[in-house]
């Protein structure tokens, strides 16, 4: 499966590329939404993750927006350090297919991984 993953954190990043590569899948990180808006086309992923804020420039949910509306149809993971339920809300409003919370324990992105990797 090849996963995208945008993120500003070093750290969460280390941690997504453990885990995929124990999974052996493949990842393509982005360290901005600008910068995955300008690459990411409809079949470049089998899963998108993306985290909601980026301190400052376009979020997370703004992406996800936009790449919906140019095609992308594969689904998009919000992962964020913000828990309320109005984020939940706006994530699917915007096309997002799931949320989950930061900190991301290893077991649970396993199984979110798992949970939507195509059938082979």
């Amino acid at each position: 499966m090849h996963i995208i993953y945008i993120e500003d954190d070093p750290a969460n990043i280390a941690l997504v590329e453990r885990v995929v590569r124990m999974a052996r899948d493949t990842l393509t990180t982005f360290l901005s939404a600008e910068e995955a808006l300008l690459q990411i086309q409809p079949g470049d992923a089998d899963l998108i993750l993306t985290d909601i804020d980026f301190g400052q420039g376009m979020s997370g949910l703004e992406l996800t927006q936009a790449l919906r509306a140019r095609g992308v149809d594969a689904p998009i993971i919000a992962i964020t350090a913000y828990d309320l339920q109005e984020y939940v809300r706006w994530a699917e409003q915007v096309g997002n297919d799931d949320f989950i919370v930061k900190p991301v324990n290893v077991p649970d992105l396993i199984n979110l991984l798992d949970a939507y990797r195509p059938a082979e």
